[in-house]
């Protein structure tokens, strides 16, 4: 019973265009002011001596994902969050997608691109995230995954009043 509830619950919500499934992808891209991502796969590429590029093993999908926070649509100006990383980046919104490229302090680029395409029946946004780095030798990794609006970071709550002063009645 419990089961056929939570299948038309679900059917339900999708008929009825839950929030998130009613905006059209390219909308959410034009208006989101954060967009968290989480990465599902990627690869490591390393480049040998002789010139030739080896794969390295998978990497791991478990890795914490990346937080777009669009600072100033006016600037095209975006902070890719990563765990306690944030790194000023440029904003790039098209019909093809939203792309942020930042550079980092040791020379290394990241284009992360979210497409305005839903993931199956999912809020989901396709997302890829290209980083190459810097340093003795190329180092270039890609990871896909998926974005979905974020939500805004509060600001820190502000401290209580002091009490007033008791006078005293002497």
């Amino acid at each position: 019973m419990k089961r056929v509830f939570w299948m038309l619950a679900t059917c339900l919500t999708i008929l009825s265009g839950g929030q998130a499934l009613a905006e059209e992808p390219a909308k959410i891209l034009v208006t989101a002011k954060r967009l968290a991502c989480a990465y599902s796969q990627g690869m490591n590429a390393v480049f040998t001596p002789q010139g030739r590029v080896s794969l390295k093993p998978p990497l791991d999908p478990n890795t914490p994902g990346l937080t777009i926070a669009i600072t100033d649509r006016t600037k095209n100006r975006a902070v890719l969050e990563e765990d306690a990383l944030e790194t000023p980046g440029v904003l790039m919104v098209s019909p093809a997608g939203l792309s942020v490229m930042a550079r980092y302090a040791d020379g290394g680029v990241t284009m992360v691109t979210v497409y305005p395409v839903h993931a199956g029946a999912s809020d989901n946004l396709l997302m890829v995230s290209s980083r190459h780095g810097a340093g003795s030798e190329p180092q270039v990794s890609q990871r896909y995954g998926f974005c979905r609006p974020g939500q805004e970071t509060p600001l820190p709550a502000e401290p209580p009043a002091p009490p007033p002063a008791k006078k005293s009645g002497h």
